[in-house]
């Protein structure tokens, strides 16, 4: 009996950090990382704020295992879409690549907190959790990039990680704060302004096809 209330705890625990981690997804949207506070949260999710310091001790920690389930099921589902593809060229793979980033709003926005903000408040075993977790997804899902284009091994991990810098700066020239949205709106300034999704595969098919020529 004592083993099954343990055990009915330990699932409500994990049910109820699943649910932090939602709400926290849900209170970024495309808001400044820094206007959300933990109070907030707290209160979205109907707990004390003290409460949910016994689940996540910074906001960074929250934010970022937000991040490593965001991640996760990203590598997942674009491994999935490329599998279904099978071998294919740099200008389909660079489609739908971007579709599937564009597509997940939180990961694009977490995406260039990672080393700049989230990681500067975490203890090392958040951090090897993280960075273990990020690891074995990417090397999975290099196998099947390598699968589909015509890369040479180890090419599969490189080309994700330049993928991850491409998501970082396009994100951030694309999304200005409101301020500076309205200021490129001007006809003058059309050079300065850039579609995320658009940008990002074309900048993936070009390095696609130089990686490709490089290998040959």
């Amino acid at each position: 009996m004592v083993m099954r209330l343990r055990a009915r705890k330990e699932e409500d625990k994990l049910a109820r950090r699943e649910a932090i981690l939602e709400v926290a997804a849900r209170s970024l949207g495309r808001r400044q990382y820094a206007r959300v506070t933990m109070a907030e949260i707290a209160e979205r999710c109907g707990l004390a704020k003290g409460t949910l310091y016994l689940y996540f001790s910074t906001k960074e920690e929250l934010f970022i295992a937000a991040l490593e389930l965001e991640l996760a099921s990203w590598f997942d589902a674009l491994a999935e879409e490329l599998l279904k593809l099978g071998r294919t060229d740099p200008h389909t793979f660079g489609d739908v690549v971007a579709k599937s980033l564009a597509s997940r709003e939180t990961l694009v926005d977490l995406l260039p907190l990672l080393h700049t903000v989230l990681e500067q408040n975490i203890d090392t075993d958040t951090a090897l959790r993280f960075k273990r977790m990020l690891r074995d997804k990417l090397v999975a899902c290099a196998a099947v990039v390598e699968h589909v284009l015509p890369l040479h091994g180890g090419d599969g991990v490189r080309l994700l990680l330049r993928t991850h810098a491409m998501v970082v700066g396009l994100r951030q020239m694309s999304d200005p704060p409101p301020a500076i949205a309205e200021v490129l709106a001007r006809p003058e300034l059309h050079p300065l302004q850039l579609d995320f999704e658009r940008e990002l595969s074309d900048t993936l098919t070009d390095l696609v096809r130089g990686m490709m020529k490089t290998e040959e």
